[in-house]
């Protein structure tokens, strides 16, 4: 037996703002409009709804002080801030963090939570969220997570409840061609590993599996195109490939990569991509012991010879090393193990395996 639940409504397409956003009428008369301080005002973004908006005569107010790795307390200032305003719904505008940032401000309007209720609930129904991404990597448009930093638990803890699957996410390719080369590489990283970690996760299922070996079709074929001018065709096919992955995981959750990821991101300021990358090749080693079968599906999908070929690639996109102190090891060993995300490992996981696959990323094999 399995589930499968993916209650969002996508529209994907360019130009799907102009000619779909009609459904936001539904959602209420206020809207709050959570961006970085950036991107969103450039890439066309914004302003695309924004006009909508205004053509439906749906008010907004805009909050855009979303820092990569959105804080509690970033979530908190903004949530008030809805609330003075009597917001009726969320629109979550660019990457990852705004989009994880709205759905959490969307929780946190309808519920009194102190740090700790925050992130395991219960939880009353937020308000509709409606999710709008600017780069092809988090799949967040399509899910029911949002990942915070909380420096109370020093490191990063998300929220998970089917109540923050976005109602509307309007994914279109546009918005993602001014992205630069960094952020393409490690956007679409992150979108493959949601893609490979969904598909190993102990939790996969028949369907969910359907959608991570389309996303990594979408994927692989554009590995060796990251690097430079990206063509709006490639762009589509990252971001397609991305919010395939994105429903991936949203039926499977991850896996001990994002568990260990998420030390290098909030420790050494690493991208969440490029952490990823980095610990990938190590994982595909144990899921070569443990998946054989998906294992080598994974390598023809990606139209690669093996792990070698592979961990060659990842070289080349992510680099190599990051200085890990013993001391930063042993720290981060003993906050992973007991994530959800080294249940979900198909492999037995270990405090000495995890220290291992550490030091590789010094270099000290």
């Amino acid at each position: 037996m399995f589930t499968y639940y993916m209650p969002t409504k996508v529209f994907f397409g360019k130009a799907c703002v102009a000619q779909s956003g009609e459904v936001l009428a539904d959602l209420g008369r206020k809207a709050l409009l959570v961006t970085g301080r950036h991107s969103a005002k450039v890439n066309g973004s914004q302003a695309a709804v924004v006009e909508k908006l205004d053509d439906l005569g749906i008010s907004w107010f805009l909050f855009d002080e979303v820092e990569n790795n959105p804080s509690v307390a970033t979530i908190r200032k903004a949530a008030a801030f809805a609330s003075e305003k009597g917001v009726d719904f969320v629109i979550g505008i660019g990457g990852g963090s705004p989009m994880d940032a709205a759905k959490a401000i969307a929780l946190v309007c309808t519920n009194e939570l102190d740090d700790e209720y925050l992130f395991t609930g219960p939880y009353r129904k937020p308000l509709p969220i409606v999710a709008v991404p600017t780069t092809a990597g988090t799949g967040s448009e399509v899910t029911k997570v949002s990942v915070l930093t909380n420096p109370k638990a020093g490191t990063k803890q998300s929220i998970n409840t089917p109540l923050i699957f976005p109602t509307y996410a309007f994914v279109d390719p546009a918005f993602t061609e001014s992205v630069p080369e960094t952020v393409t590489i490690d956007t679409a990283i992150d979108a493959l590993s949601h893609a490979v970690e969904g598909y190993m996760s102990t939790a996969s299922t028949p369907m969910s599996d359907v959608w991570a070996e389309e996303a990594m079709r979408f994927l692989g074929v554009h590995l060796t195109d990251l690097k430079g001018d990206v063509s709006p065709v490639v762009r589509e096919d990252l971001l397609y490939g991305s919010t395939l992955a994105g429903i991936t995981i949203a039926q499977t959750g991850t896996t001990m990569v994002h568990s260990m990821g998420y030390m290098l991101t909030y420790y050494k300021g690493l991208s969440h991509g490029r952490a990823n990358g980095l610990l990938l090749p190590a994982y595909m080693k144990l899921m070569e012991e443990t998946m054989a079968d998906k294992a080598e599906k994974v390598w023809a999908i990606l139209g690669l010879a093996g792990l070698d070929d592979f961990t060659a690639l990842m070289e080349d996109l992510m680099g190599d090393t990051v200085d890990l102190s013993d001391e930063e090891i042993k720290k981060f060993v003993t906050m992973t193990l007991p994530t959800g995300g080294v249940q979900r490992t198909p492999y037995p996981v270990t405090a000495e395996l995890l220290t291992h696959i550490y030091q590789q990323l010094t270099g000290n094999r």
